[in-house]
């Protein structure tokens, strides 16, 4: 999948069959909330900002706008969640965001959505001797666990479907020492990256069949 067709998803034709349309949408939203993870664990600004719709509402660790990228920022303060959400994963060696059951009501004028996403999200927090540490930073490098339901409603608006409003909900989190051995180990290209470096972005190229 190319950059391009990462920050079209949402995007779905329209038909003549009501019940092929309702799948069609249904696959569009499963694209969008997919998408987020995938630019949470990159830390992709513009994929990130490419899921909300420019009036979108945000509450999951931030109350406020999703994605407002003119809005000025107030020192100390993030204008919109996108910001906000940059700001905490720098402060992560590496994320991992996943997603469970996905259940999708579509509304009957077919422009609106109400889903629930069952996410597991894995957090390796810096130290707080790391220049990049959080203020809620441990002696030591610490593993978070959080399990949740990300609560969307989704709007449709030409033909495209993106989040209009967000609420995150916690189930439960876990946070202890790490225990994780061997990933120096694993050549840099195997392992994740947080921006476009990762394998994902390159695989047209490096996937070829050695000559």
């Amino acid at each position: 999948m190319t950059i391009k067709r990462m920050l079209d998803a949402g995007t779905v034709a329209t038909v003549d069959d009501p019940h092929l349309q309702e799948l069609l949408d249904k696959q569009a939203c499963k694209d969008v909330m997919m998408t987020y993870c995938r630019a949470i664990d990159h830390r992709d600004e513009e994929l990130l900002r490419s899921v909300f719709h420019p009036d979108s509402y945000h509450r999951h660790g931030f109350e406020g706008p999703s994605s407002a990228p003119k809005k000025r920022a107030k020192k100390g303060e993030h204008p919109d969640f996108v910001s906000y959400a940059m700001g905490v994963l720098a402060t992560h060696h590496r994320t991992h965001h996943q997603l469970g059951n996905l259940f999708i009501d579509i509304e009957k004028d077919g422009k609106t959505a109400y889903t629930e996403a069952y996410f597991t999200a894995y957090h390796r927090m810096r130290a707080s001797s790391d220049p990049k540490a959080g203020p809620n930073a441990f002696d030591t490098e610490m593993d978070y666990w959080v399990g949740g339901r990300y609560m969307d409603r989704m709007e449709k608006r030409d033909g495209v479907w993106k989040i209009a409003f967000r609420a995150g909900m916690t189930d439960w989190n876990k946070l202890e020492a790490p225990t994780s051995r061997g990933l120096d180990d694993i050549k840099p290209e195997h392992r994740m990256q947080q921006s476009r470096k990762d394998m994902l972005f390159h695989r047209r190229r490096r996937f070829k069949a050695p000559s």
